[in-house]
């Protein structure tokens, strides 16, 4: 008998699933569907540690984040229970623990474990979008075209749609109208226009949805930066998600989907034995020095995971360009003139390009017959091509290189004074410093290490005794299972003053006020005017107009911030939906 089909949504999306050998009901909850089976220590150490967080970290994607259940048996297939072991840990927030000490045998069996993970993460067979209706015909007809929709409902529509359905609004086919249809395509989205329809008439309200492929089906993910805004000196360790997305703007989602913690010198939660008062990626993480036997909680970082789309949000657009109206042969925004005309905006090769009106609508919404648009050429709309016999007025923008918006950064080269010969690998950052005195600034602000092979701290499994720019990088060799390190090396950040010795900063500018759409504080405006901010600034430096707090502790959200172009503060990005009033000075090169 053929399985059933189950519709479920997950961001919005409409999933169909296909009922697979692999998924469950059980005892009346929720269908769901199990992972393959793990097994990833073995008892020969300090018992059998199949941890939750261990086992996310090394089968990236292929947990859910929040699991319903979990399974354990050992790799013969046998029970737990028929083992006779004391089991330390067996739940879905820390997985499965058995320790060799708590034992009467002296030694776990060895175990493996699978969990149980909701529908939404099990395989789907194909997948549309929601129905979607931004318009109605009441003006120049019913225009759902895809930019305007992907514009009104991010993350819900697959950026190249494998093919769209329509149907009216009360549920009736396309074809059931007798409407003339100008377009109904996965480029353009659809559109049927009042003027195309018998004198007198109108076209009816349709709604349209979307097929997408597979993988944009898949609840896909992505992890932030590890954060560490507190210390266990006071009452402990507070990581909250709130103070953090207030200390690093545009840096966490606003929901995210999963927490992970470790110490500051890169440890496991596991291992330090603390208590933890709060750890989920709602509130974050607190560690309370009152409840720890030893009396102070560790030091800890954290880090979260997003949905897949807040990572490229992180993406790098140039500001909106117009240098052409339509009033002669028709709007002419190529990149070889708005280069000249927007110098240093544009980067060498962008990705993509994007076009819309000077007012923000769509060109699919404008019915133009547009002669080019790429990124080698620009965008093109010619006068005599259209009906009307005029373009309507565009501007575009370009998808450039992350590198592009991002500010420079100072990093030394990377520096190896140890071997973990003897008692282990100490790189430690005063001696870094006698034997290499001009190559390291005196207050290194970071600090990264790699193996030697250049392999992540995380994946060698190295406990980490100290990673920290004033202490350096200490391995030790007594802390490690297997009784040895591997062999590391260290590089620092350094303010830009270290890697730019030669840095002279321009004025404070500020020709733009909040109260229209926000602060605009561009360089396309301020260059003209000001010809002491050097061609390609090497830094930039933006503060509150009136008592000069650094934007990145204001908790505010910019929409632009970048050497390239300059800042820009939207009031509709804004909690209370109001920029501050700030100024910004650009850093040169001195000559």
């Amino acid at each position: 008998m053929t399985s059933p089909t189950m519709m479920i949504k997950w961001l919005g999306i409409t999933f169909v699933l296909l009922h697979a050998g692999a998924l469950v009901q059980a005892n009346g909850d929720r269908p769901g569907c199990w992972t393959r089976w793990y097994d990833r220590d073995n008892p020969s150490g300090d018992g059998d540690f199949e941890n939750l967080s261990n086992l996310r970290n090394e089968n990236p994607m292929e947990i859910c984040p929040v699991p319903i259940e979990i399974e354990a048996e050992t790799i013969t297939g046998g029970s737990v229970a028929s083992t006779g072991d004391v089991i330390n840990s067996f739940d879905t927030t820390v997985g499965f623990i058995c320790i060799n000490a708590e034992q009467a045998s002296g030694g776990c069996s060895d175990y493996r474990v699978r969990f149980r993970c909701p529908l939404n993460f099990c395989p789907i067979e194909e997948c549309w979008t929601p129905w979607l209706d931004r318009d109605n015909p009441s003006g120049l007809g019913d225009f759902e075209t895809l930019p305007d929709l992907h514009k009104e409902n991010p993350w819900k529509i697959c950026k190249h749609p494998i093919q769209i359905e329509v149907q009216t609004t009360s549920g009736n086919s396309l074809g059931s109208t007798g409407d003339v249809i100008y377009a109904a395509d996965t480029d353009v989205g659809f559109v049927c226009r009042n003027c195309d329809q018998p004198e007198g008439s109108h076209c009816t309200d349709y709604q349209v949805r979307f097929l997408c492929s597979l993988e944009f089906c898949q609840p896909k993910e992505c992890k932030t930066a590890w954060f560490d805004r507190d210390n266990p000196s006071g009452n402990g360790d507070f990581e909250l998600l709130e103070n953090l997305q207030n200390e690093n703007p545009n840096e966490i989602c606003e929901f995210p989907v999963d927490i992970e913690v470790k110490t500051v010198a890169g440890n496991t939660l596991f291992s330090t034995g603390d208590i933890i008062s709060i750890l989920d990626a709602n509130t974050g993480f607190v560690c309370l020095n009152d409840d720890q036997p030893s009396g102070t909680c560790s030091d800890y970082q954290v880090r979260f995971t997003c949905p897949n789309d807040f990572c490229k949000e992180n993406e790098c657009w140039t500001p909106w360009l117009d240098r052409d109206n339509p009033s002669g042969t028709g709007d002419f925004e190529t990149i070889d003139q708005l280069r000249l005309d927007f110098p240093h905006q544009i980067c060498p090769a962008p990705f993509e390009i994007e076009a819309e009106t000077i007012h923000g609508f769509s060109v699919a919404a404008t019915g133009d017959v547009i002669h080019v648009a790429d990124v080698e050429t620009g965008f093109i709309c010619k006068n005599h091509d259209q009906r009307h016999g005029v373009c309507s007025d565009y501007r575009v923008r370009f998808r450039c290189p992350l590198d592009f918006c991002k500010p420079p950064e100072c990093w030394t080269r990377w520096f190896d004074i140890d071997n973990p010969d003897n008692q282990g690998d100490f790189e430690r950052t005063c001696k870094i410093r006698l034997r290499y005195p001009w190559e390291i600034c005196d207050m290194p602000i970071g600090i990264e290490a790699l193996t030697t092979a250049n392999a992540t701290v995380d994946s060698t499994g190295d406990v980490i005794h100290a990673t920290d720019p004033e202490t350096g990088f200490i391995c030790k060799n007594s802390d490690q299972n297997g009784g040895r390190c591997s062999d590391y090396q260290v590089r620092y950040k350094c303010p830009l003053s270290f890697c730019y010795p030669q840095v002279c900063y321009t004025e404070w500018y500020n020709v733009d006020q909040p109260s229209g759409t926000g602060d605009f504080e561009l360089l396309s405006r301020l260059k003209p005017k000001n010809p002491d901010i050097c061609k390609n600034p090497i830094s930039v430096e933006v503060v509150t107009a009136d008592n000069d707090i650094p934007f990145a502790h204001t908790g505010q959200i910019s929409f632009i911030y970048s050497l390239s172009e300059g800042f820009a503060c939207r009031n509709e990005d804004q909690k209370d939906k109001r920029c501050l009033d700030y100024k910004i000075r650009f850093g040169c090169l001195c000559e």
